[in-house]
């Protein structure tokens, strides 16, 4: 037991413990100085000094008297002496944890004699219990309640094995204590067994605190204390029957026997002696897993009124609690405060049964407290109306929702809502409900009982299963978070997976402490962890340029196959315009060879790197949406487009993008967008479906001129939410969502603070629609490679590969993350659909005459303005803007084939841009200067060093030009 003493001797004779209620008084000890102890004081009044063991402080001007740093943080912190002594031991370390050094028998050895024969076990026994002993069982245990139920304590248990006898002595720190139980023989109560049952409290290896002997005696089912219960029946009818007899106005009266006011059903020795000590009758069983039957629970109701249980607050015991009141209807059951898990216990343990109850509680009252907040879970009960003379049924509304709380059914605490939001937890799952299902469970649960047509039609009338009523339903606060920085939590039918860098851990034992999950985010399918499906590999060169290669090992994933096909941007030149003059079977021959291949042996090296890099962004994409946690530093979201150019307002689609994020959705809590309406983000209540709870936002299909911009404060930050008909709450960054986008088109603000923010995936047109108006030779479905529906169509081992496929994508991304790689995918293609779409049909085929590489507008300056009204003529667009033509001539510079650049640079003026003199005015010139141009001042750059170095040698061949003179 931990004293006083022990925490001041661990907190500088006590003042660590002063100082941290009193910061202030730093500088008043052992000295004269003052400080004060309440703020609002106008002088300091308090003194800090050592008296005795430990220091105190005097404030003259409350009490005047000394007070410990016990009473100090008893009176801060509104405390008793019990619970102040546990908070300060477990602030300052201090603690009388069971030591195998310490806790330990006595143990002698010695040869067995003739008559000890083998297997045999003795003891001697002590006549009384020392006070050490007694406190040992419970802070209020005396010697007449270990009498009351048979204890004994052991001086010496010795056993019998290979001729040896081995003895145990009990020992100061090391009690060895028995108890007389008793059997009787139903068919003859005077008949008896005994055996005992040997405890040993302080055994540090909690698994052999317990032994019986002799063996055999001990019946299957038995109930410690209910044979002492009986006897305590006896008395008590035969004191109120000597009673009845001896008042005069009963002479000639039959005497009634009574029942018991109450008994206790414990979940432990020292349990039951605590509730003996309180004055009542106490039973318990020999486990946690002890199962009692109706005929034992009838027997106990026969001598006594009413039947608690008192289970403890660790997870088994609640599930047992829970139990045996849904078993049993009728038994109170007497839940233990859940602020004694906060408190230790001498194993270093959460605190969870009522002797550590009544150690910090140790008042009669505190547990009569309790006793009233015990019910029922039969909610419904009898009446007798004296008026009338007749018997009516009722609801009991508290045992009502007690029952239902046992039952899982609670409302979620949401203090973003005003509608009320019904659950109901089963285990660590929950589910959200509505009020009419609870009351269509209380409907099935009174029929499934065969209950009478009385209480049926109680359920079927009551206005206490309105929604109003069930309104008030006990408020639960769920911790849902399922992932950690470095990893993630998946819950399945029978397990639950921590997901690391380092792979997979499995934990078939369940959700553990206070995590909770969502029915929903349950992946119901068989489960077991396979081989690794690929091999990626990632390297830097000398140039710091990232480069990545894939391994796709035996593998039967259909949605890593679906990927595959997904990024073979190369899948034409692969499986059609090689085979133009072949033969059909050697080709086709070859496509069901390949038919899932990254890396045919019909492409270049170039082209396999290009579309194994599109397969590997993918998997780092998914990998990073599985990751629910969310870094600063990592705030991206997902965006999914095509591969093909086509040319200016044409939209592919149909090459599976929106596939993949259905099959992600089915893993998490996902609202969709439609992206098809531009205005999109002008809908005030557009994230009406978006709760705490949301994993990930997916926009459907955007439209080519919905800005994307719009989202990036969502993406790098928290969320505004505006429900319609509710407040408005705000998600913080930590908690809100993911995003995800698909699209047919680039982004049409494609710049680095875009790069920044998403995350992009690029789809071949592999899977594409054949219509009159594109030159594919057949359309082809992701149902047309597998010849049924992915994910609908599936058995348990496709689903079990498929999962396992997505958790090694998860496995990928966190050992990237450790590594700070952000992958996407080569984005030539993109950056170049991009400038297609900045120029416009229009202003290409304007750019390519007017800009002509026979023309006379390349390498020399002409002016901005002729030029846009030469423009604005050719494509009848009076009103295009300055800065509009500007940007799609940016473009056609970047992709125009013959011309280098821009306006090069030593033209530009130091506010970059190309100001010439015409005729003494200043206008703003655009210069394009072709590659040959380049070329050409590049040579002769070179050959004017050569000259300076007195070279010889010249360093490149003559340009000659178009007449064939040399230059």
């Amino acid at each position: 037991m931990i004293k006083a003493q022990d925490i001041y001797n661990a907190s500088r004779d006590g003042l660590d413990i002063i100082l941290y209620y009193y910061p202030q008084a730093a500088g008043c000890v052992d000295n004269k100085k003052k400080f004060k102890r309440r703020p609002n004081e106008d002088d300091a009044s308090a003194c800090l000094k050592k008296y005795g063991d430990c220091y105190k402080v005097t404030d003259f001007g409350d009490q005047g008297t000394a007070m410990s740093p016990i009473d100090i943080c008893m009176y801060e912190e509104n405390l008793n002496f019990q619970e102040a002594i546990a908070v300060l031991a477990s602030r300052y370390n201090v603690t009388d944890e069971l030591k195998r050094s310490v806790n330990k028998p006595e143990i002698r050895k010695r040869p067995a004699t003739a008559e000890e024969k083998e297997g045999d076990k003795f003891f001697e026994l002590e006549e009384t219990f020392t006070q050490e002993q007694l406190r040992i069982l419970g802070p209020r245990v005396e010697q007449q309640h270990v009498d009351a139920l048979h204890w004994h304590v052991a001086k010496s248990v010795s056993y019998v094995r290979n001729r040896e006898v081995t003895t145990k002595y009990t020992t100061p720190t090391y009690p060895i204590f028995m108890r007389e139980c008793i059997v009787e023989d139903n068919s003859d109560p005077t008949k008896v067994k005994k055996f005992f049952k040997i405890y040993e409290p302080l055994n540090p290896d909690k698994q052999w605190r317990f032994s019986y002997t002799p063996e055999g005696v001990k019946p299957k089912q038995y109930i410690n204390g209910f044979y002492e219960l009986q006897k305590a029946y006896a008395k008590y009818n035969a004191d109120k029957e000597a009673d009845f007899y001896n008042n005069p106005s009963n002479e000639g009266k039959p005497y009634k026997e009574e029942k018991l006011p109450e008994a206790f059903i414990c979940s432990g020795e020292r349990d039951a002696l605590c509730v003996r000590a309180l004055g009542y009758y106490p039973l318990w069983f020999n486990s946690e897993t002890y199962k009692v039957t109706p005929e034992e629970i009838k027997s106990i109701y026969k001598y006594v009124e009413v039947l608690y249980n008192i289970p403890d607050i660790d997870a088994t015991g609640r599930a047992k609690g829970t139990e045996l009141a849904l078993r049993f209807l009728q038994i109170h059951t007497v839940w233990l405060p859940e602020w004694l898990s906060n408190y230790k216990d001498n194993r270093g343990k959460p605190r969870k049964d009522f002797r550590d109850f009544v150690e910090l509680r140790p008042k009669t009252e505190d547990f009569r407290n309790l006793l009233n907040l015990a019910n029922p879970a039969q909610f419904w009960c009898e009446t007798f109306n004296e008026r009338t003379r007749k018997k009516s049924l009722d609801i009991d509304t508290d045992c009502l929702h007690y029952m239902l709380g046992l039952y899982g059914f609670n409302t979620l605490k949401d203090d973003n809502s005003d509608s009320t939001k019904y659950i109901r937890i089963q285990g660590h799952k929950v589910e959200q409900i509505k009020a009419k299902d609870i009351a269509k469970f209380l409907s099935l649960f009174v029929r499934e009982r065969y209950l009478s047509r009385d209480i049926r039609n109680l359920v079927l009338n009551s206005q206490r299963l309105s929604e109003a009523s069930l309104g008030n339903l006990k408020e639960v606060d769920l911790d849902f978070c399922n992932f950690t920085p470095d990893g993630q939590y998946l819950f399945f039918k029978d397990q639950m997976w921590y997901v690391t860098k380092n792979g997979v851990e499995i934990d078939k034992t369940g959700i553990q402490g206070d995590r909770y999950v969502w029915d929903s985010n349950v992946i119901k399918h068989k489960i077991s962890v396979l081989p690794e499906f690929f091999d990626i590999k990632v390297n830097k060169d000398a140039d710091g340029v990232m480069h990545y290669d894939i391994d796709i090992k035996e593998h039967n994933s259909n949605i890593l196959r679906y990927l595959i096909n997904t990024s073979r941007v190369h899948w034409r030149k692969e499986l059609e315009y090689v085979w133009e003059d072949a033969g059909f079977d050697e080709a086709e021959a070859y496509r069901q060879t390949h038919k899932f291949d990254i890396a045919g042996p019909k492409l270049s090296a170039d082209e396999i790197a290009e579309q194994k890099q599109n397969l590997i962004a993918k998997i780092f994409a998914i990998g990073y949406n599985f990751h629910r946690y969310k870094s600063p530093s990592r705030a991206w979201a997902l965006y999914a487009m095509d591969n093909k150019i086509g040319e200016d307002g044409e939209c592919n689609g149909r090459s599976g993008k929106s596939f993949l994020f259905t099959a992600m959705s089915g893993f998490m809590n996902t609202v969709k967008l439609s992206g098809r309406n531009p205005k999109l983000m002008e809908n005030p209540h557009l994230f009406d479906q978006v709760n705490l709870h949301t994993d990930f936002v997916y926009v459907d299909d955007c439209d080519k001129y919905l800005n994307v911009s719009l989202f990036y404060d969502m993406i790098t930050g928290g969320m505004t939410v505006n429900p319609k008909n509710n407040k408005s709450f705000y998600i913080p960054f930590e908690q809100a969502p993911k995003f995800g986008f698909s699209t047919n088109y680039v982004p049409t603000d494609f710049h680095p603070s875009t790069n920044a923010r998403l995350l992009f995936m690029v789809f071949s047109d592999y899977y594409h629609e054949s219509t009159e108006e594109n030159n594919y030779l057949e359309s082809r479905s992701i149902r047309d490679d597998f010849g049924k529906n992915l994910l609908t169509d599936y058995t348990e081992d496709e689903w079990n590969n498929d999962i396992n496929f997505f958790v090694q994508c998860l496995v990928f991304y966190l050992k990237m993350t450790a590594q700070g790689i952000k992958i996407q995918p080569p984005m030539q293609n993109i950056i170049k659909r991009k400038l297609k779409t900045d120029m416009g049909a229009n202003f290409e085929d304007w750019a390519y005459q007017y800009f002509s590489e026979d023309g006379e507008n390349l390498d020399k300056n002409i002016s901005r303005e002729e030029a846009l009204e030469n423009f604005r003529k050719f494509a009848n667009l009076p009103r295009i803007t300055m800065q509009r033509f500007t940007k799609a001539l940016k473009a056609f510079a970047e992709l125009c084939p013959y011309i280098y650049c821009l306006n090069p640079p030593e033209i530009l003026n130091s506010a970059g841009r190309n100001m010439q003199k015409v005729e003494n005015k200043t206008i703003e010139m655009i210069h394009l200067r072709t590659v040959t141009q380049q070329k050409m001042i590049d040579d002769g750059a070179a050959l004017q060093k050569a000259v300076e170095r007195k070279e010889t040698e010249v360093p490149f061949a003559p340009v000659e030009e178009k007449d064939g003179t040399p230059f």
